[in-house]
């Protein structure tokens, strides 16, 4: 999925304001085209439809063939081909500094074995955020009231914060730390985003545990996580339908309990523990917005089918913690900058382990789009030495 927005603000707390860094919003705009038709020649194919994920709020959504995996094989292949070796297991510890330029990485591998590697003209991080760090996660925060340190997190247990904490230390300037962001529609488990039936925002219907609607379903993620945190155990269902279903084999999800399903809505309420009669009420209420194209409860301006075709199917969700909007700073050539706006020698990044470029509220998709428009920004100038 490739996306592009201009950047938009939210404040703390505190009342402070953060905004995204317009340059840096405008060069991920301007190159996310470019962006994808690199990413085909590398071997990545994309659908013909444009579509929309949750807290994208219009359809914009490119959809690759294949799944997310797709650029994995793709690019990891492309790389491995032009005799790029690519070190699995292997822990990033240090950066390393020689004569105010950043030289090399010392990492670990699984074994415990330190390793030492020298870089020829740049380092590029491209570690991620620090969603799956609690305590680094407390520590910045000033976003929302609670964040509790059990929170489950949608990412990878390995983005830990490592490459902020590295460049930090070699004098790199952090921007917008205190702004992290939820994504609502998490496995009240797990954290997965997987494991659920649901169609895109404009087709999705939440409803809390009176089967209720609480919120305008293609609303911005923070909108919607804490419209969810407010409901009684942070939990919600998204209803579907068999138009939502399809021909996907969600047996797997029904017996382990992931989603539910029945043959008509008062069955269904009784299987999540609603009362009947407010989901069936509810769900009527939302055909008749459907049909007229009109939400005057929520204001919500998309609209998908009537949720109508049995069987009907009920998931589970709960807010987890999934993008962090801040990191290091960086600059239109993807350098990171120290704290007075120079750039430090050496030194580039990408991706989720910097910051500015999304404000306080990323947009659904968008981090496809700067991993890739800033990676390959920071891996040209890196084999430049720029």
């Amino acid at each position: 999925m490739i996306h592009t927005y201009l950047g938009g603000k939210r404040t703390d707390l505190e009342g402070n304001e953060i905004s995204s860094d317009f340059e840096l919003t405008k060069t991920l705009c301007t190159n996310a085209p470019k962006a994808r038709e690199w990413l085909e020649e590398h071997g990545v194919e994309f659908g013909d439809q444009i579509g929309t994920v949750l807290g994208a709020l219009w359809p914009r959504t490119n959809s690759v063939i294949g799944g997310g995996k797709t650029y994995i094989d793709a690019l990891s292949k492309s790389a491995q081909d032009q005799g790029v070796e690519i070190l699995l297991e292997t822990r990033a510890r240090e950066l390393i500094v020689e004569d105010g330029r950043v030289v090399g990485v010392k990492a670990e591998n699984a074994d415990g074995e330190s390793l030492t590697f020298r870089a020829k003209k740049g380092v590029v991080l491209a570690t991620g955020g620090f969603g799956a760090n609690p305590e680094m996660r407390a520590e910045y925060n000033t976003y929302w009231k609670e964040m509790p340190l059990d929170m489950k997190t949608t990412n990878s247990p390995n983005i830990t914060g490592d490459g902020i904490e590295m460049a930090k230390a070699v004098g790199a300037n952090l921007v917008g730390m205190g702004f992290i962001q939820l994504m609502p529609s998490s496995h009240p488990e797990t954290g997965s985003l997987f494991s659920g039936v649901w169609g895109s925002a404009e087709t999705q219907l939440f409803v809390n545990k009176d089967g209720k609607r609480f919120v305008n379903e293609y609303a911005e993620r923070d909108v919607l996580s804490a419209a969810a945190l407010e409901q009684e155990d942070a939990l919600f269902f998204i209803i579907a339908d068999q138009q939502i279903v399809g021909d996907r084999d969600i047996s797997d999800m029904l017996e382990r309990g992931d989603v539910y399903q029945a043959d008509t809505l008062e069955e269904l309420a009784e299987k999540i523990g609603v009362p009947p009669e407010n989901l069936v009420e509810t769900v009527d209420k939302y055909n008749s917005y459907v049909d007229n194209q009109h939400d005057p409860d929520f204001g919500k301006e998309n609209f998908g089918n009537r949720i109508e075709v049995p069987p009907f199917v009920a998931t589970p969700r709960s807010p987890a913690v999934h993008h962090t909007m801040g990191g290091v700073q960086i600059d239109t050539e993807a350098r990171v900058l120290d704290k007075d706006g120079n750039p430090i020698p050496g030194l580039y990044a990408a991706g989720e382990v910097t910051g500015g470029i999304h404000a306080g509220n990323r947009l659904g998709g968008n981090a496809q789009a700067d991993i890739f428009v800033f990676g390959k920004i920071a891996g040209e100038n890196a084999a430049e030495g720029k």
